[in-house]
């Protein structure tokens, strides 16, 4: 192949890759479904309001938290949950899949918040819960054996 045959192909072949990239940011996203709480909790979308003395309940599960309680965070993964600065909230979480788990909740420096931290269940369909203030440092819940997966956030308001 020569240099201006070989210019020719890689020129078609950038135009081609732009022109799809192009297209598919163009294109009309509505899938018909107005459901904004499909996001796993972690960014913007996915936030759900706790109202003060909720109890909180969670399925454990190595690759994820899932929301049980309130009805508004059910089958949520790791969602993000808003709590009100002050208030008094109660987690409980289940083994949903008898791994090794715990949950903690930490600061920004993934450092534990005021010993708030269950202790750790293995055996399926054990629970644990812990009952604490909402605090402004509190940033996170987390499974200290799968804090990759097993993590959310919480949003002290």
């Amino acid at each position: 192949m020569t240099d201006h045959t070989r210019r020719t192909v890689l020129k078609a072949a950038g135009a081609s890759t732009i022109a799809i990239a192009l297209a598919g940011c163009a294109g009309d996203d509505d899938n018909g479904d107005d459901n904004d709480d499909e996001e796993n909790g972690n960014g913007a979308d996915g936030e759900f309001e706790i109202e003060a003395g909720t109890e909180i309940v969670l399925d454990g599960y190595s690759s994820h938290w899932e929301g049980l309680e309130p009805s508004e965070i059910e089958g949520e993964e790791n969602p993000t949950l808003v709590l009100e600065e002050g208030e008094e909230y109660t987690m409980e979480w289940i083994n949903a899949d008898g791994v090794t788990h715990d949950l903690q909740i930490w600061d920004e420096d993934d450092e534990l918040v005021d010993d708030l931290a269950t202790d750790s269940i293995d055996d399926e369909g054990e629970s644990d819960s812990l009952e604490f203030t909402a605090e402004p440092e509190m940033v996170t819940y987390v499974c200290e054996y799968h804090e990759t997966n097993q993590i959310g956030d919480l949003v002290v308001e």
